[in-house]
């Protein structure tokens, strides 16, 4: 759905050919009463005037309207206000132009109605019945006085109040009309746009979904494909380094540095183990594992889960409500952790002068809260505003495939939660994510 903005530009297009529109019809239709019909009119300078204003004001819109558009610096516009102010200017012009014609005996009074329905479409729901308000009191300014045409004379009983004394029957009928009339028109103008706007807003989210399931199945497919191709080198490297472990246990070295060796084939052995766990998980979905059931955890539980597989789990601090100490919650273990798994770790790779990490876990109302808070650099606006792309990262080649941040954003959003991301250059950053209490 286009932003407020967006939609308030392209009505604006709109409304500016509109009133060319209109200024066009006005000068043709006075045109054909005064040269085709032989109406006399005594007020055409009052036209003239009117339709002036009108045509020297759309000009000046358009003027200023091109060049906020082309500039390279947009100022943030009160587009409702604007727009609203232009269809005032229009519903007051109407008014003058019925006035030197006759009034409510002019067939053009139909006209307001055309200018409420633009108003609903146009602005909100607000202005729209301020304007309808606005054309009940027009409309009842011509009831009480205007300029009559010997042509455009519908009846004694339309005279003007002003000049009859009183409002006849046939007044009071008209604008009871016109109110109600024009009352239903924007009432359910202004609940169709209200809908339509809902529609579109629902597609889009739609949209979004199914652009991010996309991503996710490409992602899944990726995974998958990486830990296939992985498994067999992998699998190769594990009984090579078994084997040599088993010769150094049958035959030990005493070559110098021998022990080193030694603990350097251990360590291989236990990296191997760390990237079969890792390949594991890489034949998830998106963070949450494939047939991964949910089930019933404790938050501190699930915080040991999240920080005994960090490498630097010393550099975290983790401050955990003491109301939170037994509260349950039933999620995916593996896909959950992984995802908050991620985060922490990009915060600890933020600072690379080892400050801590802050962990707070805290509850608020049906939710619980966890925050994670680094002393990084932080983020310029241009990369916060796409720190949750996949494939997009500030680290450097080899470090990371900026998939931590898209990934746990869509975990979280599987569990009805929600996650915000505050930075500022110098200042560090902030990450908070909120998942429901079960």
């Amino acid at each position: 759905m286009p932003s407020p903005s967006e939609r308030f530009i392209v009505n604006a297009h709109w409304l500016i050919r509109l009133r060319w529109v209109a200024i066009f019809g006005q000068l043709g239709t006075i045109v054909t009463v005064v040269l085709l019909l032989r109406i006399r009119i005594d007020t055409i300078w009052a036209l003239q005037i009117v339709i002036s204003l009108t045509t020297v004001s759309n000009l000046i819109l358009h003027v200023w309207f091109r060049r906020w558009l082309n500039s390279p610096n947009r100022q943030p516009l009160r587009w409702d206000l604007i727009l609203g102010l232009v269809m005032v200017m229009d519903m007051l012009s109407l008014t003058a132009l019925l006035y030197a014609t006759g009034g409510p005996n002019n067939p053009f009074t139909l006209f307001f109605f055309v200018n409420l329905s633009l108003c609903a479409l146009v602005l909100n729901r607000n202005w729209a019945w301020r304007l309808n308000i606005m054309s009940i009191i027009c409309f009842a300014g011509l009831l009480f006085d205007h300029h009559q045409l010997d042509q455009l004379n519908l009846g004694v009983d339309l005279k003007p109040i002003r000049v009859r004394g009183e409002p006849s029957l046939a007044q009071l009928g008209f604008l009871a009309a016109f109110s109600t009339c024009a009352s239903v028109i924007v009432y359910f103008m202004t609940r169709l746009t209200g809908e339509l706007r809902n529609q579109q807003l629902e597609v889009r989210k739609a949209h979004v979904l199914q652009s991010r399931s996309e991503k996710l199945e490409a992602l899944g497919t990726l995974a998958a494909g990486a830990a296939h191709e992985l498994a067999t080198p992998l699998s190769t490297i594990a009984i090579v380094a078994r084997d040599v472990e088993k010769a150094f246990d049958e035959h030990p070295p005493d070559f110098p540095g021998a022990e080193d060796v030694i603990e350097d084939v251990h360590l291989i052995r236990s990296q191997l183990d760390r990237c079969r766990t890792i390949l594991d998980r890489m034949a998830s979905h998106a963070g949450q594992a494939i047939g991964e059931s949910i089930q019933k955890t404790t938050i501190p539980g699930l915080m040991d889960v999240i920080l005994s597989e960090l490498p630097a789990q010393d550099q975290v601090l983790l401050d955990l409500s003491p109301e939170l100490e037994t509260a349950t919650v039933n999620v995916p273990i593996v896909g959950l952790s992984q995802a908050l798994r991620g985060l922490v770790q990009n915060a600890i790779d933020a600072d690379e002068g080892g400050s801590p990490v802050n962990i707070d876990v805290q509850k608020t109302g049906t939710e619980w809260r966890l925050q994670i808070r680094d002393h990084g650099p932080g983020m310029t606006v241009e990369v916060l505003d796409r720190v949750s792309e996949p494939f997009f990262t500030t680290k450097a080649p080899g470090r990371g495939m900026g998939l931590g941040v898209f990934l746990a954003t869509n975990v979280i959003k599987r569990l009805d939660g929600r996650i915000t991301i505050e930075s500022q250059p110098h200042q560090g950053t902030c990450v908070t994510v909120w998942l429901p209490l079960n």
